[in-house]
């Protein structure tokens, strides 16, 4: 297997797949964790491109992998993606707009639709294709639809109006980071 890097922004996209991969609960949530007998590196960064190209220059200097994987959640831009719904994209394919910030609401998406013909969202992926970019080193992004397309996100935990919407958007982040562990456990095992 070729010497992967993952970098995950969040703890909650990163823990199910470690937790796969035999990972003890306090040690996932080290911000590096490097599993040098499946020459695998699992990185958490935080939200946004600054966070993930620091990241990413980090692992290429410390771990020297041959690909790098934009993992983690991702907003949908069209009606017809789910909630647990993958993509895969070598961020050459204009599948994923990286935004500077969330888009939280229906208007936001549609919006960042109509001016980039994207599918989904995220806010990472563009950082880590930059400086994989820089040192010639392939990387592809598998996001997982954490939200839909009509499913306003809140800009934090505290603004939820109802107990409702809160268990709401938690089971959909539970649908999301199961769904994109086993895809990466599937990927790994292909490579």
């Amino acid at each position: 297997m070729k010497r992967t890097a993952i970098i995950f922004a969040l703890f909650w996209e990163l823990r199910p797949f470690a937790r796969k991969m035999g990972v003890p609960f306090f040690k996932a949530m080290s911000r590096h964790i490097i599993l040098e007998d499946r020459n695998i590196a699992l990185i958490r960064c935080g939200m946004g491109r600054e966070n993930a190209k620091q990241a990413a220059e980090r692992i290429i200097k410390d771990f020297h992998p041959e690909i790098i994987v934009s993992a983690g959640f991702c907003g949908a831009l069209v009606e017809d993606l789910k909630i647990g719904d993958i993509i895969s994209s070598d961020l050459s394919d204009g599948k994923i707009f990286s935004s500077p910030r969330p888009l939280a609401s229906y208007e936001d998406k549609m919006t960042a639709h109509r001016e980039h013909k994207a599918v989904v969202v995220d806010m990472e992926s563009e950082g880590v294709r930059i400086v994989a970019g820089k040192y010639n080193i392939p990387c592809i992004a598998i996001k997982a639809v954490s939200d839909g397309l009509k499913d306003d996100i809140p800009k934090s935990l505290f603004t939820f109006t109802s107990l409702s919407k809160l268990i709401r958007f938690k089971r959909s982040m539970d649908i999301a980071s199961k769904r994109l562990s086993e895809f990466l456990l599937n990927y790994i095992k292909e490579d």
